[in-house]
């Protein structure tokens, strides 16, 4: 039975490092702007006269340019100051929005949509800030509440849209999203610069696996990733399809899978610090597929609620791994290994998506079927591969 202090949140946050607060204050405001139209955007892609193949396919374009962008972002990691990094990142996602706002067909949302996933170029710059703050000894949970400002973001800003799309169409969303991309860029500003470590720049500029268990994690990243994606951008095709929900439904169904996200995030994240790091990644997979099969059978717009909730899960076994990466080869880079198996990882959101929109347009329950049985097999080798936490120190720390 989970303890109350472990659902409390706020003290969960205050417990962070400084910098990592206004890391996950700026998360916190960005994800916001990104929540108030993200869990309708294939439905504005819809309007915008795209099929499911057309919006897996600009899915993909997405994802693709934000693998390219991984090796270079962790190469650019290990060489200048983090901070630097996440700024100009932040920064970059700033003009999508008013691009997306001006779009009149499907495909002129795809110039805005590199230019925004190109920004994420500083993810491994993210993972390296948060694995410098981060106290060691609770490496997991420090992810996990930092990542977990994203969903939590998420969790508010689709109420706020649901209620804004009575008085302003869809497109005029955007105009906000650019509002609080611009405040999260400058709340940056306030943290405390990290140099790049000695360490970092002798080591090899791209970490490939060395050993079993790092195989098996990078097998594990990308394996999510991509069937994660298979589902997730046609959830919310299916909710309009199958249920004939309108948008502002689907967006409160998307803030109470944001809430799940959170929440798993930080719970698992607590519990890989105490306990087996692949059980709780296994846990929160087959509570994710628990929730997907849910959906399909149900068919219930009273019962979707808590099963999106287990579905807002699926992320989190992830936030672990990228914990264990942090810390899974002694001497490693802080950002060499995050470069590497974050495009791998990208690389499967590219596949997934796109295999996604191909298997929607045959037949829309298939993706949940994929997933879940992707989900129960991922399960089942986090399990067998990180039954026992490892936690070498760094070499020069």
């Amino acid at each position: 039975m989970l303890s109350a202090s472990r659902l409390n949140l706020l003290a969960s946050i205050q417990a962070l490092p400084r910098d990592l607060r206004l890391l996950f204050l700026s998360l916190f405001l960005w994800t916001f702007g990104l929540g108030l139209y993200n869990y309708i955007w294939p439905l504005y892609l819809r309007d915008l006269q795209a099929s499911p193949s057309d919006v897996g396919l600009v899915f993909s374009i997405g994802f693709l340019a934000l693998a390219v962008s991984m090796i270079p972002g962790g190469i650019l990691a290990n060489k200048y100051e983090l901070k630097a990094l996440l700024i100009i990142g932040w920064a970059m996602s700033i003009p999508p929005p008013l691009m997306y706002y001006f779009a009149r067909t499907w495909t002129d949302v795809i110039p805005g949509i590199v230019l925004f996933q190109v920004s994420g170029f500083n993810v491994p710059a993210f993972n390296a800030y948060i694995a410098g703050a981060a106290e060691r000894a609770k490496s997991a949970s420090n992810f996990g509440v930092t990542w977990a400002s994203a969903p939590l973001g998420a969790v508010f800003s689709p109420l706020v849209g649901s209620v804004v799309l009575n008085w302003i169409p869809v497109r005029s969303i955007f105009i906000l999203t650019f509002v609080f991309f611009s405040i999260s860029t400058i709340v940056l500003f306030f943290m405390k610069p990290q140099p790049p470590l000695e360490s970092d720049a002798r080591s090899p500029r791209l970490e490939f696996p060395k050993s079993r268990r790092e195989g098996s994690l990078l097998l594990y990243l990308a394996g999510a990733a991509l069937a994660w994606s298979v589902a997730s951008p046609f959830i919310p095709l299916y909710f309009q399809d199958a249920l004939s929900l309108g948008p502002s439904i689907i967006l409160l169904l998307g803030a109470l899978q944001s809430l799940g996200a959170a929440v798993f995030a930080i719970l698992l994240g607590r519990r890989a610090d105490a306990k087996s790091q692949g059980g709780t990644m296994a846990m929160g997979l087959l509570l994710s597929a628990t929730g997907l099969i849910g959906v399909l059978l149900t068919r219930n717009l009273l019962l979707a609620f808590p099963l999106v909730f287990l579905i807002g899960g699926a992320r989190a076994p992830s936030l672990v791994a990228y914990s264990i990466l942090s810390t899974v080869r002694k001497g490693a880079s802080r950002a060499g290994q995050f470069g590497f198996y974050l495009t791998l990882e990208s690389l499967g959101f590219v596949l997934g998506s796109y295999l996604g929109g191909l298997l929607y347009t045959l037949t829309p329950i298939s993706i949940f079927y994929t997933t879940s049985m992707s989900f129960v097999a991922l399960a089942i080798l986090a399990w067998l591969s990180f039954r026992q936490n490892a936690n070498p120190r760094r070499e020069g720390e």
